[in-house]
C-alpha cells in the first residue's frame, strides 16, 4: 500500500497554526507536510505505529479509537505542523523553476538575506523541539506510555524502530532513562524501585505525581 499523500494534517491547518500566508502555493505545502511526517514523526512514532495511523484515517469512517484521536490531535498535530513549517521555509524563500533556483517575490514585498532566514529557521527550530519532547513524554513516561501496542512492540522487520532518545542538552548519559527519569517500560522490565513524592508526603501532596 502506498502512503504518499496521505497526511496527518491538511495544508489549511498548517497555515491556520502559522504565519504562512494565506495566499501560498496549497502543492507546496502539501509536499512539505509529506517530506516532515515521513522523516520527523515516521522517526519518533516508528514505521509500524506510523503507518497504523494513516490507515486508521484514510479507512472507510473514523476508525481512531478515543485515545489514539488524543494522540493525534494532542501532540502529533501540533508537532507536525511546527516541523513543517521549520522544512517549509528555505521552500518558501527559494523556488525551483525552469530556469533554476529563484528567490521568489511578490509586489511590494521583500526577501529576507540567508542570515535573517537561518534565525527565523531557528526559532521555529526550538518550537519543533518543545512539541517532540511533548510527545516524547507523552508515548514515554506520560498517560499515553502503555496505551499503544503498536509503538511498543515494534521490531526492524517492520521498518524504522521508534526514537526514544530525548534530545536536551546534558553532558551525563544514563542507560534506560528519559529525559523525566526512569520510563514505565523500563521500570516495569529491570523491577526499579522509585521514590514517590505522593506516597512519602504527609499529608499526601496533591500536586506530586
Amino acid at each position: 500500500m502506498s502512503y504518499i499523500g496521505k497526511l496527518l494534517i491538511s495544508e489549511t491547518k498548517l497555515k491556520n497554526f502559522t504565519n504562512i500566508n494565506k495566499n501560498v502555493d496549497m502543492d507546496v505545502l502539501k509536499a512539505e507536510i509529506q517530506i516532515a511526517q515521513d522523516i520527523d514523526v515516521q522517526t519518533i512514532l516508528g514505521t509500524k505505529f506510523y503507518q497504523h495511523l494513516l490507515d486508521q484515517i484514510y479507512a472507510t469512517g473514523n476508525t481512531f479509537n478515543n485515545d489514539e484521536l488524543t494522540l493525534v490531535n494532542d501532540y502529533v498535530a501540533p508537532f507536525l505542523i511546527q516541523t513543517a513549517y521549520f522544512n517549509a521555509i528555505p521552500h518558501l524563500h527559494y523556488r525551483s523553476m525552469n530556469n533554476g533556483i529563484v528567490m521568489g517575490t511578490q509586489e511590494n514585498a521583500t526577501g529576507v538575506d540567508l542570515a535573517t532566514m537561518q534565525y527565523l529557521r531557528n526559532v521555529q527550530k526550538q518550537r519543533a523541539d518543545f512539541y517532540m519532547t511533548r510527545l516524547q513524554d507523552y508515548l514515554l513516561t506520560g498517560y499515553g506510555s502503555n496505551l499503544f501496542p503498536d509503538y511498543n512492540t515494534q521490531s526492524s522487520r517492520s521498518g524504522m524502530i521508534p526514537d526514544r532518545a530525548q534530545k536536551y542538552n546534558n553532558g551525563i548519559y544514563l542507560r534506560h532513562t528519559t529525559r523525566k527519569g526512569y520510563s514505565r517500560n523500563n521500570i516495569n522490565n529491570n523491577g526499579v524501585s522509585l521514590y514517590s513524592e505522593l506516597r512519602n508526603e504527609n499529608p499526601p501532596c496533591q500536586d506530586c505525581y
